[in-house]
């Protein structure tokens, strides 16, 4: 706390505190003005797009953020505690995005994102067998639509063959994470009869 605080002094990373956090609870922090240059040297990546990825988040983009960080470190927890499987790769949203184009018959091209939360791969021993999964955190905020637009778009990016050229591998399941068993529930009916063994859930 108290690098934490000497850091927020000199402007390398500001604080927010959740509305529903009760009084006394830590901050979350994030980068500021200062550390853009340093982050941008770090990953290799322009400082603009740094500036634009720390820029001004909402409350819910923070939760958001946290709860694919909360499941990244229970994936490592669990791989770290297994001989049997290792966390070969994980990559956050900013590394598995993907823009591309597509033909729609007559209507010509057009631009599709491909954006999952995250991309996790899993090394089974011994041998070299992988397993790749895209990850989607549902925190119940999510329409039906934007939802099943969603998952569409993850199984057009398997039939595409953009994630063979791009990942090496012919397949992908992609793990939904959410809240709880009613919303769980809910999305699962959703999707009735169209998962086909791509979703996880």
């Amino acid at each position: 706390n108290d690098r934490l605080r000497q850091l927020f002094d000199h402007g390398f990373v500001r604080r927010y505190y959740h509305p529903a956090s009760p009084y006394g609870a830590q901050a979350i922090y994030m980068t500021d003005n200062a550390s853009v240059p340093i982050v941008a040297t770090e990953l290799g990546i322009d400082a603009a797009e740094v500036r634009r990825q720390c820029g001004a988040k909402t409350p819910g983009f923070l939760e958001h953020t946290l709860e694919i960080v909360t499941f990244y470190l229970n994936i490592r927890r669990a791989c770290a505690g297994d001989a049997r499987i290792s966390l070969d790769l994980w990559l956050p949203e900013s590394q598995c995005r993907h823009e591309y184009h597509m033909a729609r018959g007559q209507q010509g091209w057009h631009k599709e994102v491909f954006k999952p939360d995250a991309f996790v791969r899993l090394a089974l021993q011994p041998g070299d067998q992988y397993r790749n999964y895209f990850v989607e955190i549902d925190l119940g905020h999510t329409s039906t639509r934007q939802f099943l637009a969603k998952l569409t778009g993850h199984s057009r990016y398997l039939q595409s063959g953009l994630f063979e050229d791009r990942f090496g591998c012919e397949q992908f399941n992609t793990l939904v994470v959410t809240t709880g068993k009613i919303r769980l529930r809910n999305l699962l009916s959703l999707v009735q009869g169209q998962r086909n063994g791509l979703f996880w859930f």
